[in-house]
């Protein structure tokens, strides 16, 4: 439990130094939700601005970790010359107020959280072995290139050009678990992961905030955090919403168990930090403040993952046309309509990618045929009639957005941008969470509108909360017990997953870690990198877990040579096509002819290293120089002296 104290003392301290830091950057905050969001997309763009060309001169780990701490203390210095020179009160809230103005913020992330607990099957699956990449990339930066293009999943060279370059939450969260010394599953799939649920309630009150700012009083202001009750409901399991018709959204799994991923914060903030930033500017009709500021959020998504690159072009474009159009009358709207001509053209100009449009289209259709989406366009069409402007603003701006996605020729910027089909359809799927988001905010807006009572508002909210909860724990329980979507649906036995995560407390299993502990003694031992060929994927708990991907988590000094069939981009021709076939079938049944198989297969991939779960199989690698080393768990290891 030292690890959960050590986890839980960081995120706090995080959290309130960020609200702080966010206080002393916006000084007219008018409470915590404001300075957190302000406080990260700050934090976060000086992460970036600094970490993305280190990466790319692929400088020392040691050098950003320097900037880390050197970066915090220049936080906390300038909050105490904030506090102490410009009179700034960084509690703009009493208790009181905070707790009558956020405790469904607190409860919903409660939710969010015990969900977690349950979710011990996906959190095996690694996020669909997405896992293997980014949990794996941050556990071993720290004994690795951070630039150039490496293979962290294997632990060898990669090869071709690098996107991930200019992401940096990889080598921000291997600072911290370096520093903490703690298990990077546990910092990531639980902390880190409750750390950006909280995040995103608190930004989407924030957005509500800004939105009723403008149009409502301040006694409505003080409902906004009923907005969030709806939360649970597109953070169900994903089979149920999936199979069920529910809501159908591209890869919906990262809301359940891949909260903590740079492309899931693209993905449910893209489009919501660019429509607070246009709010907090549109009163003042500042350009410059708005260039600035949405310079800043780009850098910052950009920075999580190259799926907010798409969004990035789209919602600016749309908010540039929308601005200079209700901003500046007659020469306005000439600029709004050069805008438009100038990217159709660059459309045109720009070939099609078939692929990509055919794949984000399919995603759109799927979207607009799910259940809660109906509700939404009705909400979307009845805004209209508040006669608001700035609800007219942006909801010309959505409807520019999906016209950009969705407009042949219109659309090819937008796929260009994607560069592949799957990064489409995560970007669409950015937009269509906006949506969602939006409706719930338009919907108070209609209900104060027609004059209902407050109590009967927050009992509509409390209500919707109530049964989108009822929805996530009773989806869960009838598709929870099958995590891949392709297998017939199975209903899940919550005691017994609650039971495994009790027991596998790091998020991962235990016999993982044991095992991955015990290959880096031997590397260590042996003072040189250990190549090892280990099962590429077990039965652990009744549920399938990709050991040979994340088994560097726990052992950087080892080359994982069982990785490759899943994550094969290397520049070392001798790995090129290995697929680890022969050694399940020798594994499967030790013999004469599965061994010289399984011999030939591996004879240019200088393996010094075979891990099994098959006893027998040392009749035949004990013949061929290797020893026998060690048990650990239900693994038998085999080494060459």
């Amino acid at each position: 439990m030292k690890e959960y104290l050590i986890c839980s003392a960081f995120w706090c301290v995080f959290t309130l130094i960020l609200c702080a830091f966010g206080k002393a950057v916006k000084r007219d905050s008018k409470n915590i939700s404001e300075s957190l969001i302000w406080g990260y997309i700050v934090y976060s763009m000086l992460i970036a601005v600094v970490g993305v060309p280190m990466q790319v001169l692929n400088l020392p780990w040691l050098a950003f970790g320097v900037y880390v701490g050197m970066l915090w203390g220049g936080i906390i210095a300038y909050i105490i010359y904030a506090v102490k020179y410009k009179n700034v009160k960084l509690i703009s809230e009493n208790v009181g107020e905070y707790v009558k103005n956020n405790w469904i913020v607190w409860i919903i992330l409660g939710i969010l959280a015990v969900m977690m607990l349950f979710y011990y099957a996906g959190f095996w699956l690694g996020n669909h072995q997405d896992d293997g990449y980014y949990i794996t990339k941050v556990a071993t930066l720290p004994y690795s290139q951070i630039g150039g293009n490496f293979n962290y999943t294997v632990g060898v060279n990669g090869s071709g050009f690098n996107s991930y370059i200019v992401n940096t939450w990889e080598l921000e969260a291997s600072v911290y678990v370096k520093i903490l010394g703690v298990a990077p599953t546990l910092f990531l799939r639980l902390f880190q992961s409750v750390f950006y649920y909280f995040l995103f309630l608190n930004a989407i009150k924030f957005l509500a905030e800004k939105l009723i700012d403008k149009t409502g009083t301040e006694e409505e202001n003080r409902l906004t955090q009923y907005v969030v009750v709806f939360v649970p409901l597109i953070c169900t399991y994903y089979l149920y919403l999936s199979n069920s018709g529910m809501l159908l959204i591209r890869d919906m799994f990262h809301l359940n168990t891949g909260m903590f991923l740079g492309g899931t914060v693209a993905k449910t903030l893209g489009v919501i930090l660019f429509i607070i930033v246009y709010l907090n500017c549109e009163k003042s009709g500042n350009i410059k403040k708005l260039i600035i500021e949405s310079i800043a959020v780009g850098i910052v998504l950009i920075s999580k993952s190259a799926i907010a690159l798409p969004v990035i072009i789209i919602v600016a474009f749309a908010g540039i046309i929308v601005w200079f159009w209700t901003e500046y009358e007659k020469k306005g709207k000439v600029v709004s309509l050069l805008c438009i001509a100038v990217y159709i053209g660059i459309g045109i100009i720009v070939p099609n990618h078939e692929a990509i449009e055919n794949t984000v289209r399919g995603d759109i259709i799927n979207t607009v045929h799910s259940k809660v989406l109906y509700p939404c366009m009705v909400i979307f069409m009845i805004s209209f009639f508040l006669r608001n402007e700035i609800v007219y603003k942006l909801n010309v701006h959505f409807i520019l957005i999906v016209a950009m996605i969705m407009i042949p020729e219109c659309n090819d910027i937008f796929e260009t941008c994607s560069v592949y089909s799957f990064v489409g359809g995560r970007a669409w799927s950015s937009v269509a969470y906006y949506f969602i988001i939006l409706n719930m905010v338009y919907l108070g807006m209609i209900l104060q509108k027609i004059h209902l009572k407050e109590y009967a508002l927050k009992l509509v909210y409390i209500l919707i909360g109530i049964l989108c909860c009822s929805v996530m724990l009773l989806g869960f329980q009838k598709y929870g017990g099958e995590i891949l979507p392709q297998e017939e649906s199975k209903p899940a036995d919550m005691k017994w997953c609650f039971s495994v995560m009790r027991h596998n407390i790091y998020f991962t299993p235990d016999s993982t870690i044991e095992l991955g502990h015990k290959l880096e003694d031997i590397a260590k031992a042996r003072h040189e990198k250990l190549y090892v060929i280990m099962p590429k994927a077990v039965i652990d708990n009744n549920a399938i877990h990709f050991l040979a991907v994340s088994i560097r988590t726990f052992a950087p000094d080892i080359v994982s040579l069982s990785a490759l069939e899943r994550f094969s981009g290397t520049d070392e021709k001798k790995y090129e096509g290995y697929t680890q076939q022969k050694y399940d079938g020798f594994v499967a049944d030790p013999n004469e002819n599965t061994y010289k198989a399984f011999k030939n297969e591996i004879k240019k991939l200088d393996a010094d290293c075979i891990v099994t779960k098959n006893l027998n199989c040392g009749e035949w690698l004990e013949k061929d120089g290797y020893q026998y080393y060690t048990m650990v768990g239900e693994y038998y290891i085999w080494c060459v002296q």
